[in-house]
């Protein structure tokens, strides 16, 4: 009888033993199919918050890449944007990146001024004729290197006159994505009250209140770009995207 009982034992620690080698056999063998991504970051300063929150994700994914290339007062109006798009090329290929997560707006509610130095008003026709061109030429940089985009949309402004400006720069980008297959991840309802409105508060999992946007009612708290970033890197890994251009205008 104690042999039986011993034997039997064993057998269920040989089972356990197994049953353990082969999960972690199964779990190497889908780690190796999950494709290694170098993702680039460019941007403004909310893109620059967004990098933040990234860097945090990757970490726990050793097989990814992380590189930045966002800028505080970076801006697509601005009269560099020749030199801008070069160092975009140039780290394009440098950094052999795989997926590009790319952020505007937040300094682009102004004057633009066109090749021959020609000004014009935020939002009139010759604007954004030239606004468009700049965001063809981004787009035609990665997509001549088959690089995937995930142009994240611009969130919900506290002030009225800028969020109108919000809501008129993710039309466009809204539009290029399409133009160009690109992955469009809007944010314009995501960080918004019961009603629809501007929160700088929202509940997290536990249903605890947690400030997610700072005083100036643009950036976001480090909380607030976590979230973000975790859609992000949601949009980057899933096989459909999440949030295509083909989703709702915002």
């Amino acid at each position: 009888m104690r042999y039986s009982r011993c034997r039997g034992w064993h057998y269920y620690l040989l089972i356990c033993i197994n049953a353990a080698a082969w999960f972690a056999i199964s779990q190497g063998i889908a780690r190796s199919e999950v494709a290694a991504e170098n993702i680039g970051v460019y941007g403004d300063s909310l893109s620059d918050g967004v990098w933040s929150g990234l860097y945090s994700i990757v970490k726990r994914h050793p097989e990814d890449k992380l590189f930045r290339h966002s800028k505080v007062g970076a801006s697509l109006t601005a009269p560099d944007f020749a030199t801008w798009t070069q160092d975009l090329a140039a780290s394009l290929d440098r950094e052999h990146i795989t997926v590009a997560i790319v952020m505007f707006g937040a300094n682009d509610e102004r004057g633009i001024r066109d090749e021959k130095h020609k000004g014009y008003v935020f939002e009139s026709k010759g604007w954004q004729r030239v606004y468009v061109s700049r965001l063809d030429t981004i787009y035609s940089e990665l997509a001549k290197r088959k690089i995937t985009v995930v142009w994240v949309g611009l969130p919900i402004l506290r002030d009225k006159d800028a969020n109108a400006g919000a809501v008129f720069l993710n039309r466009l980008y809204v539009a290029e994505a399409s133009k160009f297959a690109g992955r469009f991840l809007p944010l314009s309802d995501s960080f918004v009250d019961s009603s629809g409105q501007f929160a700088a508060y929202l509940p997290d999992q536990k249903g605890h209140l947690r400030e997610v946007r700072i005083n100036d009612g643009v950036h976001f708290t480090s909380y607030g770009y976590g979230l973000i970033a975790e859609k992000v890197y949601s949009a980057i890994t899933s096989p459909v995207p999440t949030d295509s251009a083909r989703a709702q205008n915002p």
